[in-house]
């Protein structure tokens, strides 16, 4: 008898061992987690020991989670359901939520006149609410935590532009001045919120941008910006893992940046418009068109 008893013992104690050690983990949510920046954030975050959600629509592409030992959910931003039980689960399985990597996003290559409204429409309803809805979903937790971070891909594109990418710029730069105002508002609960602003990064959005490009440009009245934009090689691109260790970063770090730039030419643009201003920065991009 007495040695039944200390068998049971010693397993509550080993158990009990285990679930503080896993408790003390940190929970982490990725949207767009199947290929490009969301994937490479989310091997590296597994890697080190975090727990880790990630959602997408791309399910199969998605299921490698599962085998490193994460977590692969169903999960499109535009879609309040989808958004709600992705997080009522994690809540549900780990009792907490430390940190949000918004990363879902896609964009459209097309003018501004030419581009249809349901077009512009789904670019904003991933690119910005989808943001808004998993904030708005994460928070209730986050403020009875008193903690958590909130880190989202925006771009370079928030604060430059190109031709042909206007309705994307708008989504960028939308979500910059939202988060803005989010980090004020829920800094006195204990939440920090961080922006990653990528350059040129190596995924799979210019193959998607590049499609909608065949779509506007077979009968387009500004074939003077299109075909140039066409035949120009793809610019030097940094991987995706250099915005997963900037994420890392912004989790890790006491008190993190509010912004990271990284990845190719984003410095050096943003700091060409910034400090030549609009008319000149206007010159040097449709300089390159010619």
């Amino acid at each position: 008898m007495k040695v039944k008893i200390m068998v049971m013992g010693l397993l509550l104690a080993f158990v009990t061992k285990i679930h503080a050690q896993t408790s003390n983990k940190q929970v982490v949510i990725v949207t767009g987690s199947a290929s490009g920046i969301g994937k490479a954030t989310c091997e590296r975050l597994i890697k080190e020991g975090y727990i880790v959600y990630g959602g997408d629509i791309q399910v199969d592409n998605n299921k490698y989670l599962d085998s490193l030992g994460g977590h692969a959910m169903l999960l499109d931003v535009t879609r309040d359901d989808q958004v709600k039980t992705a997080v009522e689960r994690v809540i549900k399985e780990q009792g907490k939520i430390d940190i949000l990597f918004n990363n879902a996003g896609f964009g459209v290559m097309g003018t501004n006149e030419e581009t249809s409204m349901e077009d512009a429409q789904k670019v904003m309803d991933v690119n910005f609410y989808g943001y808004v809805r998993m904030i708005k979903a994460v928070l209730p937790q986050m403020r009875t935590q008193k903690s958590g971070r909130i880190i989202n891909t925006t771009s370079m594109g928030g604060k430059i532009y190109f031709p042909l990418a206007g309705i994307y710029h708008a989504s960028k730069h939308a979500l910059e001045g939202w988060l803005d105002v989010l980090r004020l508002e829920v800094k006195e609960f204990g939440i920090k919120v961080v922006i990653i602003e990528p350059g040129f990064i190596n995924t799979n959005f210019y193959n998607v941008s590049g499609a909608y490009g065949k779509k506007y440009g077979a009968n387009t009245a500004y074939r003077h910006i299109f075909e140039p934009i066409a035949k120009a090689p793809l610019p030097k691109m940094s991987e995706p893992e250099v915005i997963a260790k900037a994420v890392d970063k912004a989790i890790t770090r006491k008190n993190p940046k509010t912004r990271y730039v990284k990845g190719k030419n984003a410095k050096m643009l943003m700091w060409m418009r910034r400090t030549f201003g609009d008319k000149m920065y206007d010159r040097i991009v449709m300089s390159r068109l010619k």
